[in-house]
């Protein structure tokens, strides 16, 4: 007979947790054969009795005066209907920039303490800033499904490393090494929300073709798939889901219908429409009733001073940015809608956060492509407006100007990536029926980001283990919130915070605020300011929330006290080494060019492969380069060799009914064809690209087994730093748009043997 230890074990072998039999129950009797043995009941893992349901809805680039419910000029039923009906946060934080938010608010841990106090896309190697986060950092997502929950991440998930992005791993910060048992979305920080590059899990997925399609609804659809799901099973578990939209960051795309339905809405000017968001949020009781608006920042004229195109321009661009959010609203409510037909709402935490305030990254006249602003290009209202009538749609990538964003963060100093309150204090709605038994309040307590981890752990019952990942849990850096559901005047936890982002940084303690005015121009990459003369003001936060009022000289020795409690807290949670995006940018090109030599600026595929990262890629996109495709050809072959980007820029050398071709779309969205007259028999052959980068633009060569037979010329202004965000490095087929208009991946007819790549070692 097995000892009982033996049973022991083999139980715990079953069942992946070390469970005990229940004290009454009789030790299992295991004989050789199952005729004189007596089996153990199988124990089976589950979360808490009647533990709600968790659904987290984070939203990209939100101001916290957008929202119809926080007193906002954009349409959102759904959620101003879920405000009615549970508790608004008016005093909620986040950082900066989105990473850094998600990651916060995942791990219940500050940005810096998990590794990524920015960007992740530019991670740099300090212990706050390289992108890994630590194992021991259990995700809400990893502590739940330990607890019993299924846990879904639907959306954005952009704080990863860039280079762990693609199939070939490592997944160790994909959300199924994150806790997440199913994954859907985009691994970048923005998405085309009619073609994007999204993953099932770990798998490519292949958009259908529908001519009507869009990213929000999708993700709406697949949501509501998921939570049906569980009735495969008679004792549903409860879930964790992660909704986290594209909506509302770059690129502002909508339906035409939505589009068409503001039409005229903003023609009134951001002065006016931030005088009317204050007095309604003075009505709300959002904010005091003295509450004054901050200045115009620097940049921002008064509308009353702009031309008529400039008006007709800046008018279009957040008509877009407005249907947007109002179609993600939308299909947000199919989701609350579905659920409350299965009986599930009343006993679902739903939680609606930003990850930052309204983004200012549209530069002062805004951008008709997002790309022209990452490789320092600023277009005109007069290059904007040759785009007015498709602003929006498939064929732009648009951003609005920065008054906007200053309007959409009412009553709040700046925007996103600044330390102001415009960047981190943004909206905030929970509802849970079952659990929360006021309906239609406001809640004022300061909280941040950090809070919300702690937060649905006490609402589901749920008690973090000692050990997550294989490793000891560290300890989480916030507090639950949950004592507030239902005590109004219930205490702040939260004293000190402190915010950090590329050399903006602030700290709050105790009602105060000390805030260092570092790089206002965040649309800016390449002209950062000097860290070491940077200089601190200081604003009484409890009685002036907008930070209005500099208090810096009038009271030195508060400021000193607040400078002494940030170097603290930075020293605390890997803030240092302070650093510019410059300094990111510099150290990234750094090592890319050690990563190019160890290639000896070389790149060799053995046959196809598909959706590499820029950042894993060969640097085509910034190099002069060749690529020669040693094939083996059918007649009339079509396809692609190579392929980089898309339609919103990119590059793709490919075949035609036999014929070589290269097609390049500029950033600017002007597209070059270069062709062969001549079709290649059958057979093998050796196909060449010579892309020759100059001041002005580019030439290029095309050779067939050593024989030219296409020249041309590519105009600039060329990339100099990446065609696009979200779409990819491709040999074989191109699987995310095409920069050549050709239908779907145009998979290679014909053989690969190879395609070797070159780049020259310097940037033109």
């Amino acid at each position: 007979m097995i000892s009982t230890l033996g049973s022991a074990a083999l139980i715990a072998g079953i069942s992946g947790t070390w469970l005990s039999l229940p004290a009454a129950a009789q030790a299992p009797v295991i004989n050789q054969y199952v005729s004189d043995s007596d089996p153990y009941p199988i124990p089976r893992t589950g979360a808490p009795k009647d533990a709600p349901n968790v659904l987290v809805w984070m939203i990209d680039d939100l101001g916290f005066g957008q929202l119809g419910a926080f007193g906002g000029p954009i349409d959102t039923p759904s959620l101003d209907t879920l405000a009615a009906n549970g508790l608004v946060y008016t005093n909620y934080h986040t950082t900066p920039i989105c990473s850094a938010s998600r990651a916060a608010l995942l791990t219940g841990r500050n940005s810096h303490t998990v590794h990524i106090g920015g960007h992740s896309a530019m991670s740099i190697g300090f212990t706050g800033h390289d992108a890994r986060v630590p194992r021991g950092a259990g995700t809400i997502a990893a502590n739940l499904k330990q607890a019993g929950y299924l846990t879904y991440a639907i959306g954005k998930w952009d704080h990863l490393p860039p280079e762990h992005s693609s199939q070939a791993g490592p997944f160790t910060y994909w959300p199924s090494g994150q806790g997440f048992d199913k994954f859907y979305g985009f691994l970048t920080y923005d998405a085309d929300n009619f073609s994007p590059v999204l993953w099932s899990d770990h798998t490519p997925v292949q958009l259908p073709e529908d001519p009507d399609y869009h990213l929000t609804s999708d993700m709406a659809d697949k949501a509501i798939d998921w939570i049906g799901l569980r009735d495969s099973k008679p004792d549903r578990r409860p879930f964790f889901m992660y909704w986290a939209t594209g909506a509302v960051h770059s690129p502002h795309q909508a339906p035409e219908s939505y589009r068409l339905a503001y039409r005229g809405r903003f023609d009134q000017g951001w002065d006016t429409v931030r005088e009317k968001t204050l007095d309604r949020q003075k009505s709300l009781g959002i904010v005091p009733a003295e509450t004054e608006l901050p200045p115009r920042p620097e940049g921002m004229p008064a509308w009353e001073d702009l031309s008529a195109d400039q008006k007709k321009s800046y008018a279009r661009a957040m008509e877009v940015f407005a249907a947007q959010l109002t179609h993600a609203d939308h299909e947000f409510g199919r989701i609350l809608a579905s659920m409350k037909a299965r009986n599930e709402l009343d006993n679902t935490l739903i939680i609606v956060i930003a990850d930052n305030g309204a983004s200012a990254e549209g530069a002062p006249d805004g951008l008709y492509s997002e790309f022209l602003m990452a490789n320092g290009r600023y277009p005109g209202v007069e290059e904007n407006l040759e785009h007015y009538e498709e602003w929006g749609g498939p064929d732009t990538y648009p951003h609005y100007p920065m008054g906007w964003a200053v309007a959409g963060n009412t009553p709040f100093q700046y925007y996103k990536q600044t330390a102001y309150e415009g960047a981190v204090h943004v909206p905030m709605i929970v509802s849970w029926p079952k659990g929360i038994a006021a309906e239609g309040e406001q809640r004022n307590q300061y909280l941040h980001a950090i809070d919300i981890a702690d937060t649905v752990f006490e609402s589901a019952g749920v008690e973090p283990p000692a050990e997550i990942n294989g490793t000891e849990q560290i300890p989480f850096d916030g507090t639950s919130i949950a004592r507030t559901f239902n005590k109004a005047d219930a205490p702040s936890s939260r004293t000190v915070q402190y915010y950090e982002m590329y050399g903006n940084r602030a700290i709050y303690a105790d009602g105060w605020k000390a805030v260092v005015p570092h790089r206002l121009k965040t649309w800016d990459f390449t002209t950062p300011p000097s860290l070491e003369t940077d200089t601190w003001q200081l604003f009484h936060i409890a009685d002036d929330i907008n930070e209005r009022v500099d208090l810096a000289g009038k009271k030195p020795d508060k400021l000193a006290g607040l400078v002494e409690i940030f170097q603290e807290q930075a020293q605390k949670y890997n803030v240092f080494p302070l650093a510019n995006t410059g300094d990111a940018q510099r150290l990234q090109a750094k090592a890319a060019a050690e990563r190019m030599a160890e290639h000896d600026y070389r790149w060799t595929y053995d046959g196809p492969v598909e959706r590499i990262p820029e950042a894993l890629a060969p640097p085509v996109q910034t190099h002069s380069f060749s690529v020669t495709a040693e094939v083996d050809l059918p007649e009339r072959t079509n396809g692609v060799l190579m392929a980089i980007g898309g339609h919103n820029g990119g590059m793709s050398f490919y075949l035609e009914d036999g014929r070589p071709h290269f097609t390049f779309r500029n950033i600017d969205l002007v597209t070059t064809q270069l062709s062969s007259s001549e079709a290649l028999q059958a057979g093998p052959a050796s196909i060449s690209l010579d892309f020759k980068r100059r001041q002005d633009g580019a030439d290029v060569e095309i050779e067939v087994s050593g024989r030219t037979v296409a020249t041309g010329a590519v105009p600039g202004p060329l990339p100099v730093f990446l065609f696009t965000s979200n779409e990819t490095f491709d040999i074989g087929s191109d699987t995310g748009s095409s920069a050549a208009g050709y239908d779907g991946r145009f998979p290679f007819t014909g053989v690969i043997d190879s395609v070797k790549v070159s780049v020259e070692p310097s940037v033109k």
